[in-house]
């Protein structure tokens, strides 16, 4: 059998859990972006709030996603909620750092320009810095929404019933196949791969407007 025949006659339950996979990395970018980009920018305005910005969003991705996920459960119960925290604080880092490094690579030159004409320290921020560092930002999101959609598996060990599910159950199975396991690890894989087309485009897009927006 092979595995696209397997995951057509499994689709009753690969399906809802390719959903659910979706649901979750969707609310996580989400989250991870808004918080991520908050962050960021306070590490660009502060050297010390940088450094310890970026240690401890470090220090999250040391932990094994088993770990991390298994403790959060202890406080937020099973399913979603420890994984959505959990993938959340997988996901501040390249975000953050991104944002940090997107306002930093900035003309000061153009900054100055900015203020030059009266503009607020939050215009300069929204209308100069932002859509100046857009590319940056982009390429923090993709490394975080591709590290999402992988990590997000393992949620399956604390009840999460995502792709996670598919894999864990031919691996715990005494009868499982290799289809059985790659049913769940291509979608996953082909989820990673368009949300990184998606964004990349999304990216190009914003990229080609940003001089533009910079100036007005």
């Amino acid at each position: 059998m092979s595995v696209f025949q397997y995951i057509t006659e499994n689709w009753d339950l690969i399906g809802p859990q390719i959903v659910t996979h979706l649901e979750i990395v969707a609310e996580c970018v989400a989250i991870t972006s808004l918080i991520g980009l908050g962050l960021g920018i306070a590490a660009a305005r502060s050297e010390p709030l940088s450094t310890v910005i970026m240690a401890i969003t470090s220090t999250f991705l040391t932990i094994p996603s088993f770990a991390l996920f298994g403790l959060l459960s202890i406080w937020f119960g099973l399913a979603n909620p420890p994984v959505i925290i959990g993938l959340v604080l997988y996901g501040l880092l390249p975000v953050a750092r991104n944002t940090r490094a997107g306002i930093k690579t900035v003309d000061p030159a153009v900054v100055e320009s900015a203020r030059g004409m009266g503009m607020s320290p939050r215009q300069v921020l929204l209308k100069v810095e932002l859509p100046l560092a857009v590319p940056v930002i982009l390429g923090g999101i993709r490394q975080a929404t591709v590290m999402i959609v992988a990590i997000a598996t393992v949620g399956a060990t604390v009840g999460v019933d995502d792709l996670g599910q598919t894999i864990l159950s031919a691996i715990n199975r005494s009868t499982g196949t290799l289809d059985a396991v790659l049913a769940g690890i291509i979608p996953v894989a082909l989820i990673g791969i368009l949300a990184d087309i998606i964004l990349a485009g999304i990216q190009r897009a914003l990229s080609r407007g940003r001089v533009s927006v910079a100036a007005t």
